[in-house]
């Protein structure tokens, strides 16, 4: 175990990230990052278990981050525990897999994976031998932790196939092991339901995640509008387990818990296996100890607490706010004009740019869009300059003739579309 004193208080503010807190290769340096800029001042200790004795060494860069890297004799799983103020951070202790060095096994490839994997659907994906001798087995381990069925057989002498049906959307680890042993990668992120699944919309509120008392119920609300479909996990650590239960709203999801004793609770919201914004929260609870049902109540100790947990497959959600009418413009499209070398003359993967003056041409909205061969341009910025004046730039990556388009409202400027030649 090693410790160190790092740049008061909340270990939930505490987070940790690299290749050394999901797998490694023993021999290897394995390595990853603590943040503790948002905790402030505290002692922080890093531990690794497992088959072999750990190697440890860390460097504290001042600027509230650390450096950690550990080596490891043994193959093997092995548990990274990451604490501050001798409690763990957000999901340590940390389940690492560490290959051996040599062997047949770092001989041994994933082939392509689907795109577009769908929940109930079945996946298929295969796995180059490339010479190895011996026998494959894997798992896969869904967003909310569960374990679904697998099946992985051989094709042929040098090629088997790993086969399973994803019940959840969200990120799922995929276990690969050889003669009990962890393939080079294994285990692997596989993404389950469309990409437009966004943690970054999603937004937690209410009074469940402020001061609450003891055996009274409270709630909060999960904002999941305009995040796409996907995996809602909510965990509550704390001195006891909760009472939880989920109900959807027109704006997301409504969790509902009951504290039964005085304390910390620490409520973890992760979409699609990330956490959200906030997340984990930090919630006091006043009052005194609530008899269960069953008789007495255990209260676990702060380093070690009580889980309560559940998952929801969410549907999309659209904000329902919306505008009752639009201003009434006055406006003539005929009054723009534009000028610049992005309305002629386009280079690949460099900013283009071009300006529109509509001073005289009224007040209006202005739309403007570039469209290549493959369909259109990835990053188009409009910036209003004042007085109606615009900027517009924007980034092509594909060669051959594009069109530019610049609207004053409904109505299309003179000029408009435009050609550009891409060089």
């Amino acid at each position: 175990v090693g410790d160190m004193l790092v740049v008061e208080l909340d270990a939930h503010r505490v987070h940790a990230g690299g290749p050394g807190l999901e797998r490694g290769i023993a021999g290897e340096s394995c390595e990853f990052n603590v943040w503790t800029r948002e905790a402030g001042a505290g002692s922080l200790s890093i531990s690794v278990e497992g088959p072999s004795k750990a190697k440890i060494d860390f460097k504290d860069r001042k600027d509230g981050s650390c450096y950690v890297s550990y080596v490891v004799k043994d193959h093997g799983e092995y548990r990274v525990g990451i604490k501050f103020n001798d409690q763990h951070i957000p999901d340590s202790p940390f389940k690492v897999y560490v290959m051996p060095q040599a062997g047949d096994t770092c001989k041994i490839e994933l082939g392509s994976v689907p795109e577009h994997i769908q929940v109930n659907k079945p996946v298929a994906f295969t796995i180059s031998m490339n010479g190895a001798k011996g026998n494959l087995d894997g798992k896969v381990v869904t967003p909310s932790g569960h374990e679904d069925d697998c099946f992985v057989a051989p094709l042929d002498d040098d090629q088997w196939c790993l086969r399973f049906i994803p019940r959840e959307n969200g990120i799922h680890q995929v276990h690969i092991r050889h003669n009990g042993i962890h393939i080079p990668a294994s285990p692997f992120r596989i993404r389950v339901g469309k990409d437009d699944a966004d943690p970054a919309a999603v937004q937690a509120y209410g009074p469940g995640l402020r001061d609450v008392k003891s055996g009274v119920k409270t709630d909060f609300v999960v904002d999941t509008c305009n995040a796409g479909a996907g995996s809602l996990a909510v965990t509550i650590d704390g001195p006891t387990k909760v009472n939880m239960d989920c109900t959807e709203e027109e704006e997301g999801y409504k969790v509902r818990y009951t504290p039964l004793a005085p304390g910390e609770y620490f409520i973890t919201v992760k979409f699609n296996g990330y956490h959200i914004a906030g997340s984990p929260f930090r919630v006091s609870c006043t009052g005194s100890v609530t008899r269960s049902t069953g008789g007495r109540l255990s209260i676990a100790p702060p380093t070690s607490p009580e889980t309560s947990s559940m998952t929801v497959d969410t549907v999309v959600k659209q904000a329902v706010q919306k505008a009752d009418q639009l201003p009434k413009f006055r406006s003539n499209a005929a009054k723009v004009t534009c000028k610049g070398m992005g309305l002629k003359r386009a280079v690949l993967n460099k900013n283009n740019q071009f300006t529109v003056n509509a001073v005289d041409a009224g007040n209006n909205l202005i739309y403007a869009s570039v469209y290549g061969p493959k369909g259109p341009c990835d990053e188009v910025f409009v910036k209003h300059l004042g007085r109606n004046l615009y900027q517009v730039n924007y980034v092509v990556k594909d060669r051959g003739d594009h069109i530019v388009i610049v609207k004053w409202g409904d109505d299309h400027i003179p000029g408009s579309p435009f050609k550009v030649e891409v060089v």
